[in-house]
């Protein structure tokens, strides 16, 4: 009988322990090349579908995703708006999957086009599983070349991940 106790006694202790969870906050970058097909639509306006592709780096080094891989598809209404999901991979193989979204706002001198939202985490996979957070974030576009490649950057302000 006293075994069937102190079992009870060590499952109610497991379950009133609160699962281990990490927290990562700072500010990072994402420089990115994006590929894909420009449209022409309503006569003379813009609308780019395809994928931002690059490496999430922090100011903090032991940020989770430091030089990770990052590949977002979606759209750019040029000079409206842009939207689209995003898989960032750790470098140890897990996953956040992110939904973002942004206004166009001004351009900083010299670039392209501008645009400024949000990011969420909706996802993940390996200790990412139950990831929830996500940043603020300002995407340039610096560069267009002929063969529709484009390039720039994305600032990840406010970023913060629960893990």
């Amino acid at each position: 009988m006293q075994k069937n106790h102190i079992a009870l006694g060590c499952a109610l202790a497991l379950l009133a322990t609160p699962a281990l969870s990490a927290e990562f906050k700072g500010e990072g970058m994402f420089p990115w090349a994006a590929t894909g097909t420009m449209f022409t639509v309503t006569g003379d306006h813009p609308l780019f579908l395809g994928a931002f592709t690059g490496i999430t780096t922090f100011t903090d080094p032991s940020a989770p995703l430091q030089n990770g891989s990052i590949q977002c598809p979606g759209y750019y209404d040029i000079g409206v708006d842009a939207a689209g999901y995003c898989t960032e991979t750790a470098t140890d193989g897990d996953q956040v999957f992110v939904k973002w979204s942004c206004k166009a706002t001004t351009p900083p001198a010299g670039a392209l086009g501008a645009c400024e939202g949000r990011a969420d985490f909706v996802g993940g996979t390996g200790k990412f599983a139950s990831a929830k957070g996500g940043n603020n974030f300002r995407a340039v576009t610096l560069s267009a070349f002929p063969d529709g490649t484009t390039t720039g950057y994305s600032e990840l302000n406010d970023y913060e991940i629960t893990y």
